[in-house]
């Protein structure tokens, strides 16, 4: 089994950035995955985490998830980051490099020192499918999966194959994103940590979509691309009916709407 190195202080500061759940799955396993958003890979990292890992000794895998929601053209361009170690691109809807994410666990996990008992921990944003990935991994419904953000309330223990078992645990939000505002609440919004029900400002998060994909909603939706959020809510809370008592549209519940096509895969780009 991979020892771990000794404390630095790096190490110390982030024992107060994670929960216990988290910290104990890191330090248990020797082999970590870290389940990131295809659609907003550096927004879906972790630095703080990332550097945990590896200051305590452990072999970091970069597991980019969603890539069915990308053309070829942007997948492409995904693949050619430098920095994500180990990276796997996959998608849970599609299967597609799930093998592939068998296989290097597989590999790496003969590479551990005392190899007869290997422990992986699966790590991340909540809601970038690490549940979903574990259930797949195992080959069976081994960790309850729900579209809710921060499902997973506890670590889940799953047996992977001989010798090798999977942990998973609560979703990471670093202490500095709690609060959900400024541009971290609209990061968290898109990354679907948090739910359209309950972001503040809708229209906000749909104008960084907008700005970010531009043509990509209006695409979806049928309309003519114009990246203007404001006539986007206007035709489509019209078209779903979302109206006020005088008939004015409802710009915050069209824009929820939107925003749950959005975190639910359906708009891809």
């Amino acid at each position: 089994m991979v020892r771990l190195s000794g404390p630095s202080e790096t190490h110390n500061r982030h024992k107060i950035a994670f929960t216990d759940q988290v910290r104990d799955v890191i330090r248990i396993s020797d082999i970590v995955l870290c389940i990131l958003d295809a659609r907003y890979v550096e927004q879906s990292r972790v630095r703080e985490l990332e550097d945990l890992v590896i200051d305590s000794g452990k072999v970091l895998v970069h597991v980019v998830n969603k890539t069915d929601l990308l053309s070829k053209e942007d997948l492409d361009k995904l693949k050619s980051i430098k920095d994500l170690s180990n990276p796997v691109f996959i998608s849970v809807k599609t299967k597609q490099g799930v093998g592939d994410l068998r296989r290097r666990i597989q590999i790496l996990a003969k590479r551990v020192e005392g190899f007869e008992k290997v422990h992986v921990g699966v790590v991340g944003y909540p809601n970038v499918g690490k549940s979903v990935l574990l259930s797949f991994l195992a080959r069976r419904a081994a960790a309850p999966s729900s579209p809710h953000s921060g499902f997973t309330k506890a670590i889940r223990k799953v047996r992977f194959a001989k010798g090798i078992h999977l942990l998973d645990a609560p979703g990471v939000i670093p202490p500095t994103e709690s609060l959900f505002e400024g541009k971290d609440m609209k990061k968290l919004a898109l990354l679907g940590v948090h739910t359209p029900q309950n972001v503040k400002a809708p229209d906000l998060i749909l104008d960084e979509i907008v700005k970010n994909f531009p043509g990509v909603v209006e695409k979806f939706y049928e309309l003519e691309e114009s990246g203007d959020v404001e006539a986007i809510l206007q035709e489509l809370g019209q078209r779903w009916k979302i109206l006020k008592k005088k008939g004015e549209v409802d710009e915050d519940k069209t824009a929820r709407r939107v925003l749950v096509d959005w975190q639910e895969g359906r708009i891809a780009h």
